[in-house]
């Protein structure tokens, strides 16, 4: 029940997902109730008497909260009595409840966050954005395993395309770890690695899976963020210098400005994955509204489906050093 919005997205945006989900709501149940719509069904809502804040430690989070709704939320999904939690609270806290709460799947030695975006021709996914600062080469190659899973299960991609996100494309660009994640891509029988993909070519159809350490691809997302809002920004502001009659022209392509706004709008494409854990985590954007929070519950919904953390499982206990999800 976190995020910018808090209660008042979050409420309302789960009650309107529950024709795709049983929805469980966590938190102060008093003031869930007061922001239900009136017309929203009957929803099962378990009572939090406590909430994180930014501004709490990690040992607060994991010793000091233990009626954090985030806790709550979370040992319901280890105890199996829900599917998947979305949270849209603080990531490194969700990160480390997480862990602690449901742990790891055997093998993997990282978590990543993984996120899908619109590119030129299609989606495409992209990871670790911002769970694991330093990684080595075996981790990104791990990396590149998760995303591809979720590519196929999720996105449908039969054969996605893998790419490493580097400061050029030729052979021996960039950091050593970098090259040496290539080597192991380039010889894995079970992915096809294309090779290195720049930040200006991230939407062109090169790759179906973009795989960088957290660092790297954090800085990235965020400039797509910023960029996405510059460019609303700036058709907000042609919009508002057309004159009376340049504006009447222009209802004849109403759909198409209304198809251009909803390209540019971030909330559609709201929702990145906790990938590595032994359950669904879908982290919302902290400022999501309610379509975007109602996107992330979607996201989890289609990882529930798509069985990520079994195929996560049975593709890590493969015997090669990598795995092979299936």
């Amino acid at each position: 029940m976190g995020g910018d919005g808090g209660i008042d997205v979050t409420v309302p945006a789960a009650a309107a997902m529950t024709a795709r989900a049983e929805v469980v709501l966590v938190g102060d149940r008093e003031r869930i109730h007061a922001a239900l719509p009136a017309a929203a069904p009957e929803l099962t809502v378990i009572h939090a008497s406590q909430v994180l804040s930014p501004r709490d430690s990690l040992a607060d989070v994991l010793r000091r909260r233990p009626d954090s709704s985030m806790r709550r939320a979370l040992a319901c999904h280890a105890a199996g009595h829900v599917d998947a939690v979305v949270s849209a609270g603080d990531t490194a806290a969700l990160m480390a409840l997480a862990r602690s709460q449901l742990g790891m799947v055997a093998g993997i030695e990282r978590p990543a966050i993984c996120k899908d975006l619109q590119g030129m021709r299609g989606r495409f996914w992209m990871l670790d954005l911002g769970a694991n600062i330093g990684c080595s080469a075996r981790q990104i190659q791990q990396f590149a395993h998760m995303g591809v899973l979720l590519a196929r299960h999720v996105g449908g991609v039969a054969r996605p395309r893998v790419a490493l996100l580097n400061i050029g494309t030729e052979p021996g660009k960039g950091p050593d770890v970098l090259n040496e994640a290539a080597d192991l891509l380039e010889a894995d029988p079970r992915i096809d690695y294309v090779g290195f993909v720049e930040g200006d070519g991230l939407f062109a159809d090169i790759a179906d899976v973009v795989v960088s350490d957290g660092f790297a691809g954090n800085i990235a997302l965020k400039s797509i963020e910023g960029a996405a809002r510059m460019a609303m920004h700036l058709v907000q502001n042609w919009l508002g210098s057309l004159s009376v009659l340049e504006r009447a022209g222009l209802l004849l392509a109403r759909s198409k400005l209304a198809a251009l706004r909803h390209e540019l709008n971030p909330q559609g494409y709201n929702g990145a994955s906790l990938i590595g854990l032994a359950g669904v985590v879908v982290k919302s954007h902290g400022s999501a509204g309610r379509e975007g929070f109602q996107q992330a519950i979607e996201e989890a919904t289609l990882e529930v489906a798509g069985e990520i953390p079994r195929r996560l499982a049975e593709g890590s206990a493969d015997p090669d050093p990598a795995f092979s999800p299936s």
